[in-house]
């Protein structure tokens, strides 16, 4: 028997039989429990720690032996970004009635309602529960390969049912009211959604299941909105999907004269540069190191997480999110860090930390920069950072030559959701992850593809018109181009 105790419910624990030999984060998993697992239960992140017995173990390396008794964590109270971009849309909705909207996306979900003026009466948001089948798109991709695809589309659908429920329950609004439904991700998210099986995303072409603007009815996926029309947009490819269409449509770069790079850093990093004589995309293999799922004491942007780093005096200043002690560093500060440390010459431009550096340690065999009296960053840290920041200026420069611009050329450049806004534009170019030449042009659009869900409900013309946006915009595969390895690895460097 294994007895479940949620932190700060101590009096309603929750039995479960369990056979013996089990694994405790598959129990966990399958029985309605999630803890955090961004490396998919593969041991390597260390970061699905439960409390069993009285010790602290990692779940996904633990089985069920006689009776346990594991307490779960206490959920961070992340700060999840639903700004939105103003939208100037006439309203023309494919069908009367209040209108709902939905990003998807992989580490956090944010909805939105409207009524029938177009006015947002409310937002709302929370984690995807997903993660504990991984942190990345690749890891669930093949939970659902194993099995767990059914698991993985019960968990949105029951999200969304979540959210849809505290949005009308924060206007007075019944879900049955709803007339328009839409719903923008990245491809995998949707078809997860949707119950589609994700196979053509796990091998080459990758080539998307979503290539038509088109409506099926929300009950089939969200019952209670019984008589609203759920909005389908396109994908451009197998890894850059809806979301980025939202972004292009919210943003309106595609009627623009100037050029323009959009940048959506999440789990993955999308981008589009372009204007509205031709634009074109790509995916690059970031990962979710810059979301803090790969470094030592990374974490979301919650309560007790450092999100910035200034140097002052020779000193290392922070800050941490809820004024409070600090337990780990969300992606901002991550980015800070790395900035302040090549800037006091304490890293190297090969991110080697550097002996001299005062706040340097050796406590094993990997060198760390203690940044306060509990958190540090490895020499790991680092390197999973510049492999993350390599991608994104590859992705750059590559999408510049196949247009056959300069980096200079580029006009304006559009950050887009989380970790955009946050973001400090100089510590991103100070290491490379934007082109410094960049960093007086760069302005967060927020949740830009939350916006463009909302102006696909609002008007039909405009959720038409992302079909024509998929079918304007080239992807570029960059792992296939010759010089992708070599630019990748010049762009390594601080």
């Amino acid at each position: 028997m294994v007895t479940i105790y949620k932190e700060g419910n101590e009096k309603s624990p929750v039995s479960i039989e369990a056979c013996e030999g089990e694994n405790l984060l598959d129990l966990l998993k399958k029985t309605g429990f999630f803890v955090d697992a961004p490396c998919g239960g593969h041991g390597s992140c260390g970061k699905c720690k439960v409390t069993v017995n009285g010790r602290e173990s990692l779940a996904c390396q633990t089985t069920v032996s006689g009776d346990l008794e594991v307490r779960l964590p206490v959920k961070e109270q992340t700060a999840i970004l639903t700004d939105t971009l103003w939208t100037d849309t006439v309203m023309e909705p494919l069908q009367e009635g209040y209108l709902l909207a939905f990003d998807i996306g992989t580490t956090t979900i944010a909805g939105y309602l409207l009524d029938e003026q177009g006015n947002t009466l409310s937002a709302a948001s929370m984690l995807n529960p997903q993660e504990t089948f991984g942190a990345d798109v690749i890891s669930r991709i093949q939970a659902a390969k194993k099995g767990y695809l059914k698991e993985l589309t019960r968990l949105l659908r029951d999200a969304l049912m979540s959210l849809t429920g505290e949005l009308c329950e924060k206007s007075g609004v019944r879900p049955g009211d709803a007339g328009v439904v839409s719903l923008v991700g990245n491809p995998a998210m949707q078809q997860f959604f949707l119950g589609i099986p994700v196979d053509n995303l796990a091998s080459p072409p990758f080539a998307p299941v979503l290539t038509e603007a088109k409506w099926v009815p929300a009950r089939d996926f969200l019952p209670e909105c019984a008589r609203a029309k759920l909005l389908l947009i396109p994908d451009i490819s197998g890894y850059v999907g809806a979301d980025t269409v939202g972004c292009v449509l919210s943003t309106r770069m595609y009627t623009e004269d100037k050029m323009t790079l959009l940048v959506d850093i999440g789990t993955n990093g999308e981008m589009v540069l372009g204007n509205k004589e031709k634009m074109i995309a790509c995916s690059t293999a970031a990962g979710p190191a810059l979301e803090g799922a790969r470094i030592c004491l990374g974490m979301r942007g919650a309560p007790g997480a450092v999100d910035h780093v200034r140097y002052s005096d020779g000193k290392l200043l922070v800050h941490v999110i809820g004024e409070q002690e600090a337990v780990g560093i969300c992606g901002s500060g991550l980015v800070d860090a790395v900035a302040v440390l090549l800037e006091a010459g304490w890293i190297n431009q090969r991110g080697r930390i550097q002996k001299h550096c005062p706040c340097y340690e050796e406590p094993g065999e990997e060198r760390i920069v203690r940044l306060t009296k509990d958190v540090y960053l490895t020499q790991n840290d680092i390197r999973e950072v510049q492999m993350a920041k390599g991608a994104i200026a590859a992705g750059v420069a590559l999408m510049a030559e196949q247009l056959g611009i300069s980096l200079e050329e580029i006009d304006q450049v559009f950050l887009a959701g989380a970790f955009g806004s946050f973001m400090d534009a100089h510590s991103a170019c100070r290491i490379g992850l934007l082109p410094a030449v960049l960093e007086a042009k760069i302005q967060a659009v927020g949740n830009a593809a939350g916006s463009g869900a909302k102006i696909a409900a609002m008007n039909r013309r405009e959720w038409e018109r992302t079909a024509e946006l998929t079918q304007k915009i080239r992807f570029l595969e960059l792992a296939e181009l010759p010089d992708f390895q070599h630019v990748f690895a010049r762009n390594m460097s601080l």
